[in-house]
């Protein structure tokens, strides 16, 4: 169960922002994260947005029956620019308490290029460690920006390859249109879009790790995306990840602005 809670939790950091494009505006939104058809984990975030740069806060923590298991808690904070139809991360710094351990994972970005990270306690890195090379960590974005979708329409949302970097793991995810399906929560009602994620591990992992290799060959990532007003901006309310051992379900419960 432990596992699953921090894979959840780890599902949530890139399924859950929302945004405004034109101008300075503060919304609030909050998931649920269920396996087993039990409540494991919840997240409230509040962002910050306006026509140039975007700032997220956020909170997570397990709950339910999860909590006999893991005291997982911790706070997520994201930073980065907008602009010519496209998002760069800036900083993501997301810092946990897992049983009584702290951990952290801080990383800066200039012009789309990883300047540098740390992880506190540091990777294991075995004889079989990939190590990405600076080429590799150009172009990215942190788990919270690589949700933050600029698209024409509805549907182009998936036409696109996702290139994340979460502090060690560097890895794609190749989108592909699956199915529009009607979504409502507090604060939102109307289409979203599901796409298909393929996760495809580039570096920053151990050839070994059992749990990459599973998610590569076996795991099943789908995100449902919903448009911010007339933004031109799409971003989750859903997401189903297969995962070794579980199938974990994240759904928004509000999607809300708050000011513009």
């Amino acid at each position: 169960m432990r596992r699953i809670v921090s894979a959840a939790l780890a599902v949530l950091a890139v399924t859950t922002i929302n945004a405004n494009h034109a101008r300075a505006a503060n919304y609030a939104s909050e998931y649920s994260v269920s396996a087993f058809g039990l409540r494991i984990a919840s997240t409230s975030f509040q962002s910050t947005i306006d026509g140039s740069s975007y700032t997220v806060n956020a909170t997570m923590r397990a709950r339910g029956v999860a909590r006999l298991f893991t005291t997982t808690a911790g706070t997520l904070n994201a930073s980065g620019a907008i602009g010519g139809g496209t998002v760069q991360s800036g900083k993501f710094d997301v810092r946990y308490t897992d049983n009584g351990r702290d951990k952290r994972t801080l990383i800066a970005f200039s012009g789309g290029r990883v300047t540098s990270a740390s992880n506190t306690p540091a990777v294991t890195k075995g004889d079989d460690w990939i190590e990405p090379t600076p080429a590799q960590l150009s172009g990215v974005l942190d788990p919270i920006g690589a949700m933050l979708v600029p698209a024409p329409s509805l549907r182009q949302v998936c036409a696109r390859t996702i290139s994340t970097f979460s502090g060690a793991l560097r890895a794609d995810l190749k989108m592909s249109y699956l199915r529009t399906i009607p979504f409502s929560a507090t604060g939102y009602s109307g289409d979203a879009v599901t796409c298909r994620a393929q996760f495809v591990p580039i570096a920053g992992f151990n050839r070994s790790k059992r749990e990459i290799n599973w998610m590569r060959d076996k795991g099943r990532i789908e995100i449902s995306f919903a448009p911010v007003g007339q933004t031109g901006l799409f971003a989750p309310v859903k997401a189903r990840v297969k995962i070794d051992g579980a199938t974990v379900n994240v759904t928004a419960t509000r999607f809300e602005q708050l000011t513009n």
